[in-house]
Parts: C-alpha cells; sequence; structure tokens
C-alpha cells in the first residue's frame, strides 16, 4: 500500500526552520526598546595547499536604524584542517573600530578557533568555539569566549543551492560579568556564482547593561564569499 502522505522538500523544510526562529524569538521584530543595525562583510577565502586556508575579511556596522556607521573591523585567520574531516583550527586577528564620542576606540583582538563538524539528523552542524584576546583602547584587558552553533541542509562548500540555517551564539568574558551575551540567528546561504556566495541573516542581540539589565538590538546583514 502507497503512502501518500504529503512530503516538505528539504528546501521547504529548512525555510520553516528559520520562519520559526525569527518568529520565536521573544519581541525580535516588534521591539519597542530595541535599536537596529545593518552589517555589510566582504570575506576573501585563499586556499593556500589542502589543509591551510587564509582568510580576509572587511565589516562595517551601520547604528541608529542603519544610518550611521558605528563601527569597522578588519581581520585575518588562518585555518588548518589537516587533523581530522571533523575537526579545524584557526588562528587570527582582528582591529576593530568602534564609534565613541566624536572619535574612534580601537581594539586589539588576538583570537583562536576551534571548529567542530557533525551530521545528527541528517542535518549540517557546525559548533564553532572561539577564544579572544580583548585589548581595549583606555580598558583593562580581557579575555572572552564565544559559542556559535548552527544548523542547516547541506554542505556549504559543496551546494549550489540556497540553503537556510539557524544558528544560536553566546558570549563569555571571564571577568566578573560572565555570561552577558547571546545571538539568534536566522538566515541564508545564497550561491551566486562559482566563486562567489552571499548570505542574507536576521539576528536578534540580547547584551547585558550595567546596570544588569539586557538590551535588545535587531541587526540585518548581507556577506559576501569570494572563493578563490
Amino acid at each position: 500500500m502507497k503512502n501518500h502522505a504529503t512530503v516538505i522538500p528539504l528546501w521547504r523544510r529548512g525555510v520553516l526552520l528559520v520562519a520559526v526562529a525569527l518568529c520565536v524569538a521573544p519581541g525580535a521584530l516588534a521591539s519597542d526598546e530595541g535599536d537596529f543595525e545593518y552589517w555589510a562583510k566582504a570575506n576573501f577565502l585563499i586556499p593556500i595547499d589542502e589543509t591551510w586556508e587564509f582568510r580576509f575579511s572587511e565589516k562595517l556596522t551601520f547604528g541608529d536604524d542603519g544610518g550611521r556607521l558605528d563601527d569597522h573591523q578588519v581581520d585575518f585567520c588562518f585555518n588548518y584542517s589537516g587533523l581530522a574531516d571533523w575537526l579545524s583550527l584557526g588562528l587570527g586577528y582582528k582591529q576593530q573600530f568602534e564609534k565613541e564620542g566624536d572619535g574612534w576606540q580601537v581594539e586589539n583582538r588576538p583570537l583562536l578557533n576551534i571548529v567542530v563538524k557533525g551530521k545528527p539528523f541528517g542535518l549540517t552542524m557546525i559548533d564553532r568555539s572561539r577564544f579572544e584576546y580583548r585589548d581595549i583602547e583606555d580598558e583593562e584587558t580581557v579575555w572572552r569566549y564565544r559559542n556559535k552553533v548552527l544548523l542547516t541542509l547541506g554542505s556549504l562548500r559543496k551546494t549550489k543551492k540556497i540553503l537556510p540555517y539557524v544558528a544560536d551564539e553566546i558570549f563569555v568574558s571571564f571577568d566578573e560579568e560572565d555570561f552577558n551575551q547571546q545571538r539568534l540567528y536566522g538566515g541564508f546561504f545564497i550561491p551566486l556564482h562559482e566563486k562567489l556566495r552571499l548570505e542574507l541573516f536576521y539576528f536578534w542581540n540580547l547584551d547585558e547593561q550595567e546596570d544588569n539589565s539586557w538590551h535588545d538590538t535587531n541587526v540585518l546583514g548581507s556577506y559576501l564569499y569570494f572563493l578563490f
């Protein structure tokens, strides 16, 4: 006897995943108190050999409802994937210029990435742990740990189709603040060309304030990946 039950195609299931993520984030799109930002970023991924890759990127953040440049970041990273198919390591450096009044506050940030990949329930999972040493101008230096877990439906390297994804990221500062930030993502990876990919996303950011209250920010972004 044939099963006539309707089967939802994988790509539609992915769209549903993203839609659910956007809807369940508390106050994500309709917060009266939250700010709005737009992020734009260009990434250049250059293979060195079969196990090493060099990545360079530049990001701009536009705050005040997307009308003012508030943040400029430049970073690079050397990634090594020769230990195992499911593991890669990255050693990098980021320099951030954040708007402070009429000037810019500079932060230098060496970092280490540990990325674990898996295939739970037929999905692709990427779990990135990042350790950052934050040397901020006129402030005390501090270590910070970030963990981002991303779920999607296929391989980001080989796909020729639109891939929806959801992700969650937490931030932990190694000082008296401890856990102080979280981001909930929903977005799409869109192949534009064999060597060019676009990422469109939304995330809802929660950031703990000095008075222990939480401030939310709605962020829309578009990242370009140039694959050499």
